[in-house]
């Protein structure tokens, strides 16, 4: 197969002719004449104070334009979000719209959880929505969900720590400062000082974002979560390989001693202390933090992204894709509000000051505003030009997948989201880094528990597949 070329950020976010004249304007209910007011319960994963606020800014405009209509908005952490939805699931109450990461749609969609969002696509227009995302909850000719942001978390490497270690940070980030873990490991080792309190990279132990960096080595060492007849296959080389890659950052001692107790949060200020000089999860929103807890040290001389080395049994390294999705629940009585609100969320300029909340992270999903003069004047585009551009390249190059997705064939997996929320991923890790279990028992344990509950849900194993087939 003839290599991709890569493109630019600039060829990636050019739109189709005539893109940025396609109607992007909102349509609206009717005013209803009774008093009785609707309420619309919205449920989303931007939880920080800012992007509380964006959010909220677009219910208000939607209040405004329907009187009778009461919207309430919640911010959720992106670890809480499945517990909580399944949950109110369960219960039969579920919010009217809400976030979901890709690796939940399908099981959601399968259950008749979810209605399409058609309505939502052709009012912006298909070929307006960048191709990375708009098909990602494309199935059985419908949209199941459309995302709100596309962004991909990069190796960001404490520039100004590495060199003082001796370490050249290329500028050109296509040239990779590690080709493969075991440089990685080296580099690691060399910039780790346990008596100044300097370790070499962060990890967060916490279950959702070890499973999410967990991913991403498994992608990029040849391998996935499942096999193409949807077989869990933790026990193979690709994944045992991370495991021992996971024990081997432990056991140098090159992470911080109490990792496993590592939140987001806390691997985020780490970096941003130079406590450690490497994390695994740069995403753009980080910016922010850097503004906070690193104040004068706010620019790509100390702070740039590199590229991903890849594992001993892969061929190109891979990142995630951020792009949540929203989506309208079956069981929500207001439907017809549900997706005037979504047109509404994606108005110019209520999407705009969505956007510009993290414009390192998001980038907007429909080519129009990509290519707005309002878009493109931020200025966290220049101030971290190289931290946006190696985004889209990953994304160009077609080297980041759906948090959750670590292989094309996964996407439409029904069971994705019960395995992902059951804790057994992280359980048999957590094993490992313990002692508890060698690398190769606890991929066979994690295979073995993840099809015992595969058939629980009402799959057989092996070859799961066929149920979905003769449904």
């Amino acid at each position: 197969m003839a290599k991709k070329k890569g493109i630019t950020r600039r060829d990636f976010l050019k739109g189709v002719a005539g893109a940025a004249a396609l109607g992007t304007g909102a349509t609206f209910l009717p005013r209803k004449a009774h008093a009785a007011k609707r309420t619309l319960r919205i449920w989303h994963t931007e939880a920080s104070a800012v992007a509380v606020k964006a959010v909220q800014k677009v219910c208000d405009k939607f209040e405004q334009l329907h009187p009778d209509v009461k919207v309430f908005a919640e911010g959720l952490g992106w670890a809480g979000l499945g517990t909580k939805l399944t949950t109110s699931i369960a219960a039969g109450n579920p919010p009217d719209i809400t976030h979901i990461q890709p690796y939940m749609y399908r099981s959601l969609q399968i259950k008749g959880e979810l209605v399409p969002v058609d309505d939502v696509y052709n009012h912006l227009g298909i070929d307006n929505i960048f191709e990375a995302v708009r098909d990602i909850a494309h199935y059985d000719g419908k949209y199941w969900g459309i995302s709100h942001e596309v962004g991909t978390p990069v190796l960001l490497i404490r520039k100004d720590l590495a060199e003082k270690a001796g370490y050249k940070v290329p500028k050109d980030w296509t040239k990779p400062m590690f080709k493969t873990w075991d440089e990685e490991i080296e580099y690691l080792e060399a910039v780790t000082d346990p008596k100044k309190g300097q370790w070499g990279m962060s990890l967060p132990g916490t279950a959702y974002f070890l499973q999410e960096h967990c991913g991403r080595w498994v992608a990029s060492n040849g391998g996935s979560f499942y096999d193409e007849k949807w077989n869990p296959v933790f026990d193979q080389d690709p994944f045992v390989g991370v495991l021992d890659f996971i024990l081997t950052l432990s056991k140098k001692k090159i992470v911080p001693p109490d990792w496993l107790s590592q939140s987001w949060l806390g691997m985020i200020q780490e970096i941003c202390l130079g406590k450690t000089t490497l994390i695994d999860h740069g995403y753009g929103r980080i910016a922010l933090s850097i503004d906070k807890y690193a104040p004068g040290k706010a620019s790509e001389d100390y702070f740039y992204p590199i590229w991903r080395p890849v594992g001993p049994l892969g061929e190109k390294s891979y990142t995630d894709l951020d792009a949540e999705l929203w989506v309208v629940f079956s069981k929500s009585k207001n439907q017809d509000l549900a997706m005037e609100w979504l047109k509404l969320f994606y108005e110019r300029d209520l999407y705009l000051n969505y956007i510009a909340q993290y414009p390192v992270h998001m980038y907007p999903i429909t080519k129009s505003l990509a290519n707005d003069p309002g878009y493109k004047a931020l200025p966290e585009l220049k101030q971290w030009k190289a931290w946006i551009d190696i985004q889209a390249e990953y994304i160009s190059r077609k080297q980041a997948l759906p948090v959750g997705i670590y292989a094309p064939h996964e996407l439409h997996i029904p069971f994705v989201m019960e395995v992902f929320d059951s804790g057994i991923i992280v359980d048999e890790i957590v094993s490992v880094v313990q002692g508890r279990r060698n690398p190769k028992q606890a991929g066979q344990r994690m295979t073995e528990r993840t099809k015992e509950l595969i058939k629980k849900i009402g799959y057989p194993v092996p070859d799961p597949i066929k149920a979905a087939k003769s449904a």
